[in-house]
């Protein structure tokens, strides 16, 4: 509050800060007029319509976690959650984001918490902040969960004055120093009483308490015995001080290194935030500078064409900076799924080569590439991962190459069985190199890079080695480096593989991704991505008509007549009804175009995992968000070639 009332120029606004010992109380009072506003609220613009208010823009954004008495916990799962009664921001927050959960509510949070951990109910849902207290019970456990909460200020329904005010405010707010006094505050210890010292010490002071009180009747007992006895037991009194001397010491070391530990895990923390705040706003800056550019180039062609590749192409850095973030937090966190397929290595060197070639020769390099025949042999591996170690090393010998430099890559066999068989890939350059000290200390770690001047452009994030040498480890392979100074690199991968030796070839045929008529049912929830779908599709020729949320789907499909649709695009996250249960209800209605027609997940859940929960729930494929145009065409025509097969 104190930030934002100096925040708007020329202007000067005032809180008035009342508390309430409710949530209740709290929102009766938004409701009489009585206050103004709220803070704070949680996302859910459906509970807000419902209790009459509406909500500012996200001031803040909160990790949540999952407390529980289990051995293991799915969020995807329909849980039950324990909630206290009166928490409305709770509950909103939980309805928005795991509507298949079932809240069980309770009069206090304390009889949430016992209620979970008698197993009545799955878990409990807490901010990130308040997790450690609840873990010193070592019963329970905690499971970060992926969808966090949006804090906002909630004002009564017909406000807009004054909502108005609120988010300019937002806008306006000094963004470091908000962001400053948030992890302050979040990160600030909470004081500790004599009380609590005692009980994560225990043991520790009653072996003072027990030590101190043995010494004590020492000297009673010194000064009532013989002289020769009471020297031997002031011996005896001093070396036990001595040694306790001595623990007290280590306890004090102990503390000294866990306070080391926490202090380079917030240097650490703080240096993440840094380089993230950086790379994000990089391709930020240069999307938003290029819109300005060309909302005043006019009529000038050539210019708006230009403005538009640099937008594409800080679109695309700015993908490829949180896929890599993303890949790197599921890595750390042990959630990558590494499900095998059977796939050629001779076309995955193909493709990746197809891929980057071009880009390197457009830099003035030179691509030399030999690899042994492995045309009609197939692999047990995973495509993806193997292509995105491969791609990290290619690019990195492109971005850190010379002018008119080289690089080589070769796939080789080193050694092979009847059903097994181990590769070396290797990719080397005759660029700036590395020094041996970066090779061994910091070439793996996230977020550092060789060239560590000032980041005046955008580099990458650092996290490409990290996620390379992880994945290669999880693949049961190895890298090694061999690097010097101003004369290149080179990289090594060693990966075993388990030969498909039953694998038969697909034949793919090639069809035109006409969607010329096709009537499609759009299901999406966001506007601006609904505009960019509907825009993709018509623009082909496609028929659009488009509801808000999967239980419209449901009720407009139900209601149609069959054969009024030729395929669903689905997104996956929307209010009311998520697009997996909208999917199971459809295929579930009796009726026989609801077994065939082909249903399209189109969401940004872009992880295999996510995709194999859009197969499990009946859909037939999965395209990611951000959306490409030839991809969307693609799909949905290979999905109806499938179905006309199957009918014929």
């Amino acid at each position: 509050m104190d930030l934002a009332e100096n925040c708007l120029q020329g202007q000067t606004l005032e809180f008035e800060l009342n508390g309430y010992d409710t949530r209740s109380e709290l929102l009766q009072a938004l409701q009489d007029g009585r206050i103004d506003l709220i803070f704070h609220a949680n996302q859910n613009p459906y509970f807000a319509e419902t209790n009459g208010f509406a909500l500012s823009d996200t001031l803040l954004t909160l990790n949540m976690a999952a407390i529980t008495a289990k051995d293991s916990f799915d969020e995807n799962k329909e849980n039950i959650v324990a909630v206290e009664k009166d928490n409305f921001a709770l509950k909103a927050y939980l309805s928005y984001n795991y509507p298949q959960w079932k809240v069980v509510e309770y009069e206090t949070s304390d009889a949430a918490v016992k209620a979970m951990q008698k197993g009545e109910t799955d878990c409990i849902v807490s901010n990130s902040g308040t997790v450690s207290d609840y873990l010193k019970n070592n019963k329970l456990h905690s499971v970060f969960l992926t969808k966090e909460a949006d804090v906002s200020f909630a004002v009564q329904q017909g406000e807009p004055v004054l909502l108005s005010i609120l988010n300019k405010t937002l806008t306006s707010m000094p963004t470091t120093q908000f962001s400053g006094a948030v992890v302050s505050y979040n990160a600030s210890s909470r004081k500790v009483t004599a009380k609590d010292f005692i009980q994560d010490n225990l043991l520790a002071v009653s072996l003072i308490v027990g030590i101190s009180i043995f010494v004590v009747l020492c000297i009673i007992l010194d000064s009532l015995k013989k002289s020769k006895r009471a020297e031997e037991k002031s011996k005896k009194s001093a070396e036990q001080a001595l040694k306790l001397n001595q623990e007290l010491e280590e306890k004090q070391q102990e503390l000294q290194n866990a306070l080391v530990e926490a202090q380079s895990a917030n240097k650490a923390k703080t240096s993440f935030l840094n380089n993230m705040s950086h790379d994000i706003r990089t391709p930020i800056n240069g999307i938003i500078g290029m819109l300005t550019i060309l909302e005043k180039s006019g009529n000038d062609a050539e210019r708006a064409k230009d403005c538009m590749n640099k937008i594409y192409e800080s679109s695309k850095l700015l993908l490829s900076l949180i896929n890599d973030v993303l890949d790197m937090a599921k890595l750390e966190s042990d959630t990558v799924v590494f499900g095998d397929e059977s796939i050629n290595l001779d076309q995955v060197c193909q493709e990746i080569t197809e891929s980057l070639s071009f880009q390197a020769e457009e830099k003035g390099l030179h691509v030399i590439g030999e690899h042994d025949d492995y045309s009609g042999i197939y692999v047990w591996s995973n495509a993806v991962h193997l292509k995105k170690i491969l791609m990290n090393l290619f690019t990195n010998s492109m971005k850190y190459n010379k002018v008119n430099g080289f690089i080589y890559m070769s796939m080789r066999t080193i050694e092979r069985s009847e059903d097994h068989m181990t590769c070396e890939f290797k990719i080397k350059d005759n660029g700036i190199g590395m020094s041996e000290e970066f090779i061994k200390n910091e070439l793996f770690t996230p977020f550092v890079q060789a060239d560590n001047s000032p980041r005046s452009d955008y580099n990458g994030t650092g996290l490409g080695m990290p996620i390379v040498k992880q994945l290669v480890e999880k693949m049961g392979g190895t890298i090694t480096v061999e690097s010097k100074l101003g004369e290149g690199s080179c990289f090594t991968v060693i990966l075993p593989f388990k030969i498909d030796t039953n694998v038969r070839p697909e034949e793919k045929e090639d069809f035109d991704a006409d969607i010329s008529d096709i009537r499609v049912l759009l299901v999406e929830d966001n506007e601006l991505n609904v505009e960019i779908a509907e825009f993709m599709l018509t623009e082909n020729g496609a028929k659009v008509e488009t509801v808000n949320n999967g239980l419209e789907a449901v009720q407009h499909f139900e209601a149609s007549e069959p054969g009024t649709y030729d395929v669903i695009l689905m997104d996956i996250m929307m209010p009311v009804m998520d697009g997996l249960t909208a999917a199971r209800t459809i295929r579930d209605l009796e009726r026989q175009d609801a077994k065939t027609i082909p249903i399209i997940a189109m969401t940004a859940n872009a992880f295999r995992e996510d995709a194999e929960r859009c197969m499990e729930a009946g859909m037939n494929a999965h395209l990611a968000k951000p959306l490409d145009d030839e991809k969307i065409k693609q799909t949905i025509r290979e999905e109806l070639r499938k179905q006309n097969a199957c009918h014929e």
